[in-house]
């Protein structure tokens, strides 16, 4: 045994040493190992039995290997495997390599890619960097599917021809179909994807997208052939044109660029998307309609921060068309508007935001002329001084300039707003109780042109100097036999301000969206803005109590002001407020929250809401329940009860999910919307079924249906389908709409 491990070293050595002693052009020595080597008589190395050549971080194994000192060449003529110096692996049946075995032929190739995917093909052609597979067949599935007596993957993408290029880690492929299930479900001529080794951004094609529409006896075409740049490390831009052609229509084009920076302290984008129609006959107009959107956020220096953005559209609809999806799609206005926030200017706590604004109408059949533009709206918080006998002080300064093409019943067509706010706040703890002083005092000037009052609309200069004093008195305890660690807070607030109604001169536009809540209430002025104050004289009584779980907190208040702007505008009819109450628990895997509003002066539950969610093992469970009451000379004028339910599941059997969701009007007794969806995600293949249903209680309006599925595929993207539950008469052409992914969805 010592003799032939001797004999086996003083071949390596003796083989290495002549291969050294060549002269050659290349930089790696080649080493080769094997149980036996000997030479033919035109002076070929073979080596047999485990035989290995290393050139470098790559090898090759095989049980015969020939290499050829005249050539250069290294012949495979039994099955081997070869490793390169990235971890992929190569599996063929035989073929050859040159010595720097960066050039060869492999035959019924197999490749084993770093990541796990594989590329199967009938030969491969290696050109230092790049292979050239000949009809190869790529799938980044380690599952397998059995259909009758044939192994495959759940997908994958067949090419006449396939490129895999190394350095710019894409996968071009000729005459490419996918095929799902062994199925074919997609053809293209000509088809480039990113290498599933890429791990950074690359310029290139993306996947297109082909739609076909049919009607009557017509049939159209929308190709898009979506352009990737990476322009930088912190650039990029995605070109998307998209053409429309066939079926008897005029031409038309729509080109869409988004744009993408990182830039310091922040970032840029910009989507702009242009509708062409410059292919129509008799047509000398390009642009028919378009869009752009954008948004800049950035830090100019360490105190000032500068945020802009606009949106700005052709048409009323054209976001709707051709973005639906997007969140500008369901707003009644688009705003274009230029923010600077500036901070720490003269102590650590003081701010400054200056803003200028304007809208675009978005929705229904309004123009732009009621709509407002502010240019501009500037407030200063000074921050938090305290003076003597720790008070503090607090001084907020604002300043706004709105105006309109047109006035309205409500608002003015200009208004100029300059105002100061001082608060003062001092806290004192005394015979075991938290007393809180507050007080605010709004001095402001009001120049407004065309409000209209009493039917004409006037102009005037208005000025208020208005306080708001509020005194708070909270006593907290608990019990020492209570084990659940129980804290009770009794609290009441005294509100006083002058009993001023609000002026007619001045033109609403800050105080329009209010709420009666617990919180709310605790505010001195409990207007969202200051163009209305609080003129209320009040009491209020609260309760609090709370430990690690629970939290639960009741308010009521007395009005003394018979003219309460606040008050009676929240449904308040008597100078006794509804009693509110909030309780909340959130112990183990539950979660639960109920508020209340109750007329005491009516005796009846106003509105309650509940909202339950429990984690199980076998998902999460949220029930939302809702009831709304309101009374007119004890007749119930609305009713609404309504239970929101949802439960979506945990992994079922690793890749699956699936998730229940419905709205059910109790009054009526009909689910108005439910719907289902199934989501399986494995390492390389995803679909989404989703379906949903909304029903009417109308008797002449039928349920609509709405089935949609999306299908993802690791390293290509996602194809979702339009609705596919139509009835007979409201038949529509499939259409598959091109998403980008996130390969991390992936397990």
């Amino acid at each position: 045994m010592t003799n032939l491990l001797v004999r086996r070293f003083i071949i390596i050595i003796t083989f290495f040493l002549f291969l050294t002693s060549t002269k050659h052009n290349y930089g790696q020595e080649l080493l080769i190992f094997a149980d036996d080597i000997s030479y033919d008589k035109n002076e070929n190395l073979i080596a047999k039995g485990k035989a290995k050549v290393i050139n470098g971080d790559k090898i090759i194994t095989s049980e015969l290997i020939i290499y050829s000192k005249t050539k250069e060449e290294i012949t495979l003529p039994l099955e081997f495997n070869f490793k390169d110096e990235n971890n992929n692996y190569y599996y063929g049946s035989n073929g050859f390599f040159k010595k720097n075995l960066d050039y060869g032929n492999i035959n019924d190739v197999k490749i084993l890619l770093e990541d796990g995917s594989r590329i199967v093909g009938k030969k491969a052609k290696r050109i230092k960097n790049i292979d050239l597979i000949t009809k190869a067949v790529y799938s980044p599935c380690n599952s397998r599917i059995k259909i009758s007596n044939f192994l495959c993957p759940i997908w994958q993408l067949e090419g006449e021809k396939m490129l895999h290029d190394y350095d710019t880690l894409f996968l071009y492929q000729k005459h490419t179909k996918m095929r799902v299930l062994n199925l074919p479900v997609f053809y293209s001529p000509y088809l480039v994807t990113p290498s599933p080794l890429r791990k950074d951004r690359k310029s290139g094609f993306l996947t297109p997208s082909v739609n076909l529409f049919f009607f009557d006896t017509k049939i159209s075409q929308s190709t898009s052939l979506p352009y990737y740049f990476n322009i930088s490390e912190d650039r990029e831009l995605t070109f998307t044109p998209t053409i429309n052609y066939g079926g008897g229509i005029d031409s038309s084009q729509r080109f869409n660029f988004d744009y993408n920076q990182i830039i310091s302290g922040g970032y840029l984008s910009t989507n702009l998307t242009v509708d062409s129609t410059f292919e129509n006959e008799n047509s000398d107009k390009w642009l028919k309609e378009g869009s752009i959107i954008n948004n800049l956020n950035t830090n100019l220096n360490e105190k000032f921060n500068l945020n802009i953005t606009s949106a700005l559209q052709t048409s009323k609809d054209y976001i709707q068309q051709v973005n639906p999806n997007d969140e500008l799609s369901y707003a009644s206005s688009l705003t274009s508007s230029l923010e600077i926030n500036g901070y720490n200017l003269n102590k650590i706590d003081d701010r400054l935001r200056l803003n200028i604004s304007t809208y675009q109408i978005n929705q229904n059949n309004e123009d732009n002329k009621t709509t407002p533009t502010i240019l501009p709206f500037a407030t200063y918080n000074t921050g938090s001084y305290e003076l003597k006998n720790k008070v503090k002080y607090n001084n907020n300064y604002e300043f706004y300039n709105i105006f309109r093409d047109v006035p309205t019943d409500i608002h003015s067509k200009s208004q100029r707003k300059l105002s100061s706010t001082i608060s003062l706040n001092k806290e004192t703890i005394d015979y075991g109780s938290k007393i809180n002083f507050r007080a605010n005092v709004y001095n402001q000037l009001f120049d407004t042109e065309n409000k209209k009052i009493n039917g004409n609309f006037q102009s005037s200069t208005y000025f208020r100097s208005f306080p708001i004093i509020g005194l708070d008195i909270s006593t907290p305890f608990r019990f020492k036999s209570d084990n659940n660690n129980l804290i009770y807070t009794p609290q009441i607030s005294f509100v006083v301000s002058p009993g001023i109604s609000n002026s007619e001169k001045i033109s609403n536009e800050d105080s329009s969206v209010n709420s009666y809540t617990i919180e709310n209430n605790n505010s001195l002025n409990r207007f969202t803005g200051t163009d209305k104050l609080d003129n209320s004289k009040r009491l209020n009584l609260s309760f609090n109590i709370n430990n690690e779980y629970l939290g639960a907190s009741f308010l009521q208040s007395y009005e003394f002001t018979d003219n309460s702007n606040y008050h009676y505008s929240q449904g308040n009819e008597k100078k006794l407020s509804d009693f509110l109450g909030i309780i909340s628990i959130s112990k183990d895997n539950i979660n639960s929250n109920y508020d209340f509003r109750y007329d005491s002066n009516e005796n009846y539950l106003k509105s309650q809401k509940l909202n339950l969610g429990y984690n199980s093992y076998i998902g999460n469970f949220d029930f939302n329940y809702l009831d709304q009451k309101s009374k007119v000379d004890e007749i119930i004028v609305s009713d609404l009860e309504t239970l929101n339910y949802e439960f979506k599941s945990k992994k079922i059997n690793k890749f699956s999910e699936i998730s229940y969701f419905g709205l059910y009007d109790l009054k009526n007794e009909i689910n108005t919307e439910s719907g289902v969806s199934y989501s399986y995600f494995d390492e390389c293949f995803g679909v989404n079924i989703d379906f949903k249903r909304n029903s009417y209680t109308e008797d002449n309006l039928k349920p609509q249906d709405i089935l949609t599925v999306m299908f993802s595929f690791k390293n290509v993207g996602s194809y979702k389908s339009t609705n596919l539950a139509v009835s007979e008469n409201d038949k529509q052409d499939i259409e598959w709409e091109n998403i980008s992914l996130d390969n991390d969805l992936f397990n």
